[in-house]
Formats: structure tokens, C-alpha cells, sequence
């Protein structure tokens, strides 16, 4: 959804409206066996796809977040694929390892999240407004330690440092104020440590002034609050192809202690990535991998060094990388599981996103060393709202697997 197409609503920032309602489907009370598939030299059992939620209003763009233990949670995006002021969007929450999920809690949406070292989680704005040449800011939520809870924060969210001039998502969105309107670049992805173990790290991407492809940024914190730009990952004289350029991102740290950075440049065409061994001053040259494709890319690192990462389109996957290097994956086709298991609402095979029932965003993340929880979503009428006469809803999945090790 790279900064979504633009829709004027003159509303005032604080204003929220919630125009959903999500009842939480009857779950059965136990993983069921998929099946057990050869990936490269491992085998990998899948469980059938359990449903997280459904809704008759927008109900996709999934996130996955791991609290320790058995506690998880998800944040789902409530609003239509565009810009707006008004962000409807709904975490819910799991305490059986993703098995069943708790009614939804309207939020914010936001799907950049920092975990706290007092167990509380932050949840930042996905879009920040541009206070003035070098500030955008942005309103914070938190979960509270161990409640399924959510909370605004008094204290704004302000990124600063911007190596380059940065303007806004649309001149006439956000309202009559200047400082309403929406900055041209929004947190996205993955949030990580540095080596230091102590400052936040995470990733931004947006258009630079007088720019037509995206850039993606490397932002630093010390609270989760206050942001500054570290670097910048891949810019719009990326050489890679992709009309787009580097944009939605998920980022990583290997084994080795370097970074690994991976990111959108279009739809149907191979992810672009690049390494940092300087956690992040610096990065190498953009390069393509080789098969993953092609719109926000999830990652996840075991203990034992093996990466996943999930996305898509066309098509719904999982590729594993056995060797956390990011050079030859072996890909799992998470679309042909859903549908086998999922026989009343299958996820076609489309490469324009209007068309297709799904999005093709995902999250994958270790639950320990050998089981791995996906998320994604199905669509039932692909990006148009679902007819009022109509019985369909959209829905979102997850799916738990296991690798089996030698």
C-alpha cells in the first residue's frame, strides 16, 4: 500500500471515528495438522489456517507481534487502501500462541510497534504530520504490560534529522492548518535494537522533495518518542527495476551482526536489499533477491540462524533461508495451503491488486527455534467494499508452523 492514494477529509487531527464492527468468529480449540512438505533440506509441517477475525468492512494489511510466552497480537487495518486524517484500525489479542483471539480494540492505526523493556509495547503513527522543514510528528498509543489494553500517549512522536528536504503526502489533506497536513513520509516495517542494546532502530520510507520514487530511511531513539534520522538505506536513484523504488521495508540482524534490510520496489517484480555492518551508518548497493517477491516483505530470524520471510503477490508465500544470508531461498506456496484447507473462500492468483482477494501483506515470526506463526488476509471482494446484500466478509488468517531440524 505505498503511501496510499489520496482522499481529502477535513477533519480535525484529534478526530476519530470507528466505523467497524468485528464479531469474533466460534473457534475450535486446537491446532489441526496441514500438511508436512519438503523445503529445501528441511521438512516443514503446516497447521490448517485458523481465522483471527472477520468483518463486513475493510478488514486487512496484517501485523504480528510477539509479547513472550504464549501472548500475541495483531493489528489490522480498518480503513480504505487511501490517505486520510481519520486512521480506523483494531488490535486483537491472542494468549494460546495465536490458537484464538480476543474481540477487537479500535485503535489508530499504526503498524510500526517498540517493544518497551518494561514489557509494554508502542504503537507509532503510520502517518506523521510535517511541523515544519526538519520536524514531523505523530501521536503515540501503548499496550500496558500484560493487559489487552490501549492507550494515548500525551507526548507527541517527533522525527527530525532529515538528510534531505521532505514535503507533504498531499497539499490539500490534513486540513486548513499547516501543521495538520500530512508529512511525505511514514514508519513502516520492522523495529529492532541496535548493537548497543539500549537505542530503538527502525525504518521510515517516502517521497524527498522534487523525487518521483520512494526512499527508504533508518530512523534512531533512545525512548521511542524522539526519532532522528541515522542513514539512508536506498533512495530514489536506487538502480534496481521498479517504478515505485525502495518503499514498504522489513529489516533484520543476522548472525554475523550485520543488518539486513529488505524492501518493496513494485508489485510482481523481485525485492530489492541491502546489508549494514556498521548497525546502520551505512548501507551496500541495492540488489535484487533472487525468487521473493514483490510488496511488503516480513522477516524473521531463529536462534539456529534461519531466516524467513513472507509476502507476495502475485501469490502468498513463505521462503526460508537456511543459511541466514540472504542468497538461495526455498519458497513454501502458502496460498495452495489456504485453499486447500479453505475450500468456500480461496485466495485467486492475481497480479493486480484490485483484482486479487488478498493483499499479499503478511507477518511471519518465531514463536522459539523450530514453530513459526503467519498472518495474512482474504479478501471477498478484493479492494471494493463488500455489497450490503452481500453474505461475504473479509477475513485474516494465520497459519502455525513447525521445522523440523536434523
Amino acid at each position: 500500500m505505498p503511501l496510499r492514494s489520496v482522499v481529502i477529509l477535513l477533519m480535525s487531527w484529534g478526530a476519530v471515528a470507528w466505523p467497524v464492527s468485528l464479531p469474533v468468529a466460534a473457534q475450535q480449540q486446537q491446532w489441526e495438522d496441514g500438511d508436512t512438505i519438503e523445503v529445501g533440506t528441511h521438512k516443514v509441517s503446516l497447521s490448517r489456517p485458523r481465522l483471527v477475525q472477520r468483518s463486513k468492512g475493510y478488514l486487512w494489511f496484517p501485523s504480528l507481534y510477539h509479547r513472550g510466552g504464549d501472548r500475541w497480537f495483531a493489528i489490522l487495518s480498518a480503513y480504505a487502501d487511501q490517505a486520510q486524517d481519520v486512521t480506523p484500525g483494531v488490535v486483537t489479542f491472542s494468549d494460546d500462541g495465536g490458537l484464538t483471539w480476543s474481540k477487537p480494540v479500535e485503535i489508530r492505526y499504526g503498524e510500526m510497534t517498540i517493544a518497551r523493556p518494561d514489557g509494554s509495547f508502542l504503537l507509532l503513527p503510520y502517518y506523521l504530520r510535517l511541523k515544519s522543514d526538519d520536524l514531523a510528528v505523530g501521536k503515540a498509543q501503548r499496550i500496558p504490560q500484560r493487559t489487552n489494553t490501549i492507550e494515548d500517549l500525551k507526548d507527541p512522536v517527533e522525527v527530525s534529522g532529515w538528510p534531505r528536504k521532505i514535503g507533504l503526502l498531499d497539499a490539500a489533506l490534513g486540513g486548513p492548518k499547516p501543521e495538520w497536513k500530512l508529512a511525505s513520509f511514514v514508519f513502516n516495517g520492522q523495529s529492532l535494537l541496535a548493537k548497543d542494546g539500549k537505542t530503538y532502530l527502525a525504518t521510515l520510507y517516502g517521497r524527498f522533495t522534487g523525487t518521483r520514487r520512494y526512499s527508504v530511511v533508518l530512523a534512531e531513539s533512545a525512548d521511542g518518542l524522539k526519532w532522528k534520522i541515522r542513514s539512508v538505506v536506498a533512495d530514489e536513484t536506487c538502480k534496481l527495476l521498479g517504478n515505485e523504488g525502495p518503499c514498504e521495508s522489513a529489516v533484520v540482524r543476522l548472525k554475523d551482526g550485520r543488518l539486513l534490510c529488505v524492501y518493496r520496489l513494485d508489485s510482481a517484480v523481485p525485492y530489492g536489499h541491502s546489508f549494514s555492518s556498521d548497525d546502520g551508518l551505512t548501507w551496500t548497493e541495492p540488489k535484487n533477491l533472487d525468487g521473493p517477491l514483490s510488496v511488503q516483505p516480513s522477516l524473521s530470524l531463529s536462534s539456529k540462524g534461519m531466516l524467513l520471510l513472507s509476502g507476495g503477490r502475485p501469490g502468498l508465500y513463505i521462503w526460508l533461508n537456511d543459511q541466514g544470508d540472504a542468497v538461495h531461498w526455498d519458497k513454501i506456496d502458502l496460498q495452495a495451503h489456504h485453499n486447500k484447507w479453505v475450500k468456500d473462500e480461496p485466495i485467486t492468483r492475481a497480479i493486480a491488486a484490485f483484482n486479487s482477494n488478498t493483499t499479499s501483506y503478511t507477518e511471519v515470526r518465531w514463536m522459539d527455534d523450530r514453530h513459526f506463526l503467519v498472518i495474512y488476509d482474504r479478501l471477498a471482494n478484493g479492494w471494493q467494499p463488500i455489497p450490503a446484500e452481500s453474505k461475504a466478509t473479509n477475513s485474516v488468517w494465520v497459519i502455525r508452523g513447525r521445522v523440523e531440524w536434523d
